[in-house]
């Protein structure tokens, strides 16, 4: 159905061997035990929001802001809140709308599937309270700083409903930030996986690192056809698969590449045009993520143009990840 394209493997792990991924402009390195709890209870209860972004945008401190930036950036002035278990079991529709908006105005917001995201909240406050003494520190203690295995991290994380995904998008990303932050530091960093979302998605089919073999798959990725869960996990695995034989063969870090991949994908890549590559000029260079999260000096194309399959052939172009309604990512 679709396969790993070893060479084209290589041949992106060629550039990306050229390129340099920026320190994290969200990642805050506690200096107290206080500070270090307050950040693990944050990004668990950031991350388990963390799915179908598109319809944050709007300015945050002065900055415009969109996506995973806006809810960070939103919900970040609200820490207090955000690190406690006992204040998110009994956060309201109405002040999650008000976090998430310019300035805590909730009829201001444009934060979407909001009785979903309130789920998520109080099932992850309501197991943390029961479980872990309000404390998601405690998991990674409990865990003995282990992402996998019996009782380690994952399976831990995986009794929360927002944290229950097969590939463990959400649980991968909350590793990744807190071991990057000294918070989690990682026995078993061997682990950590690239987290599987869209953009990853539409970023490795249209490179050519995996290859559809399947005419009715084909199709599907290219009309945007809604898929069922069992094929949205055949190609996320797959993407998985390839990914991991980039960053073998690039030598940079999970955690880069998870940046790298992650910006091209809603930068050069992004889904609401078509791919800045070929005959096609930037156009968006103000609002561009990608170079400012990489050390790439952007002459108006993609730092993949030529190297990407997509930015010569039609065919590749015009691939996109799978359509599927999922609180995953």
């Amino acid at each position: 159905m679709i396969e790993i394209n070893e060479l084209q493997c290589k041949a992106i792990a060629e550039r990306l061997r050229g390129q340099t991924v920026r320190a994290d402009e969200f990642l805050f390195v506690p200096a107290t035990v206080e500070d270090a709890q307050a950040e693990a209870n944050y990004w668990i209860f950031a991350v388990a929001i963390c799915q179908h972004t598109k319809s944050l945008e709007g300015v945050i401190d002065g900055r415009w802001r969109r996506g995973w930036d806006y809810l960070i950036s939103a919900s970040r002035r609200a820490l207090n809140e955000f690190a406690s278990a006992q204040a998110m079991s009994q956060i309201s529709a109405d002040r999650l709308r008000a976090i998430l908006s310019d300035d805590f105005d909730p009829v201001h917001s444009t934060v979407d599937r909001v009785e979903e995201r309130l789920g998520q909240l109080h099932d992850v406050a309501r197991v943390l309270l029961d479980q872990y003494a309000g404390q998601a520190m405690n998991i990674y203690c409990r865990a003995g700083g282990h992402m996998r295995g019996k009782d380690g991290i994952f399976e831990r994380l995986a009794r929360i409903a927002a944290y229950t995904d097969p590939l463990d998008k959400k649980a991968q990303l909350l590793v990744g930030q807190l071991d990057a932050a000294g918070v989690w530091p990682l026995e078993d960093p061997q682990n950590l996986k690239v987290c599987m979302d869209y953009h990853a998605m539409r970023v490795a089919l249209r490179t050519g690192i995996v290859e559809v073999t399947d005419p009715g798959l084909l199709l599907a990725l290219k009309q945007k056809a809604l898929v069922s869960d069992e094929i949205n996990h055949t190609v996320r695995r797959a993407v998985s698969d390839a990914c991991d034989r980039v960053i073998a063969h690039s030598g940079v870090s999970v955690f880069e590449f998870d940046k790298w991949i992650w910006h091209l994908g809603r930068s050069c890549c992004f889904y609401d045009h078509e791919p800045i590559c070929g005959p096609r000029t930037c156009h968006k260079m103000d609002i561009c993520t990608y170079i400012k999260a990489v050390d790439y000096t952007c002459l108006g194309k993609c730092s993949l143009d030529g190297a990407c399959k997509g930015s010569r052939d039609d065919v590749y172009k015009a691939f996109w990840e799978t359509n599927v309604y999922t609180d995953f990512y």
